[in-house]
């Protein structure tokens, strides 16, 4: 019969592989969303072809979830999730989600988006950033500039819409995704800046603009940590 030193000893290296595992699962998580997103943004809208789509998906076909051929037009859509995190309940559960559409063998419109669960609002169940980038804006989407923010005040997400016509630098600062929130442990993870840091400045600056930001601070209280560029 083991001794009560013992007991604790194999306890705490039980505890110590555990935590090792969860590590590494973590680590290979983000690896893996942070390569989906780089090879993502190599792909350009309007220029990229199926060839193009066709080596990405072979690179990433580990995380392609469906594909759909109709007509002229072909989707693919692949996803990243922390699904062991969630099942021990480590996390709520949280993916990253990426979507190719072409037309007529040319790429048209992509988007991603990184969630994670948070049941408090009744009509959007998670938070979020949100990034869907079009050759160019549907005429019913377009609120006649490049890079937008169709993102009402006091939601826990950021919805980020850009064309082909965006500068380089606000597609950089719209696909900046931090990965943080796909396998942080526990709560937090509540406001947009947490998803898109970069892209949340630039809305904060739009909604200034507009004159709107003493609403925009009433309904984001907690947000004096998004002020920095990265939170």
């Amino acid at each position: 019969m083991a001794s009560r030193p013992q007991l604790f000893a194999a306890i705490a290296i039980i505890v110590g592989i555990g935590s090792a595992v969860l590590g590494c699962y973590a680590f290979f998580t983000t690896a893996a969303a942070v390569s989906l997103l780089k090879d993502l943004t190599g792909l350009k809208v309007s220029d990229s072809m199926e060839s193009d789509v066709q080596q990405f998906t072979q690179r990433h076909v580990r995380y392609l979830v469906s594909q759909d051929h109709s007509e002229s037009v072909a989707t693919s859509e692949f996803r990243v999730d922390n699904r062991w995190l969630a099942a021990l309940r480590l996390e709520p559960p949280a993916l990253f989600r990426v979507v190719v559409k072409l037309k007529d063998k040319r790429v048209y419109h992509i988007s991603a988006s990184l969630q994670r669960a948070m049941d408090i609002f009744p009509t959007f169940k998670e938070s979020a950033g949100m990034v869907d980038e079009y050759s160019e804006f549907p005429q019913n989407l377009s609120q006649g500039g490049h890079y937008e923010f169709p993102t009402p005040i006091g939601k826990p997400y950021l919805h980020v819409q850009l064309d082909s016509h965006a500068s380089g630098i606000q597609r950089q600062r719209a696909y900046d995704f931090s990965f943080y929130c796909l396998i942080k442990p526990g709560g937090g993870c509540d406001l947009p800046c947490d998803y898109l840091p970069y892209a949340w400045q630039d809305w904060k600056t739009q909604v200034r603009n507009a004159g709107l930001l003493d609403l925009f601070n009433q309904h984001y209280p907690n947000s004096s940590r998004c002020m920095s560029n990265r939170p």
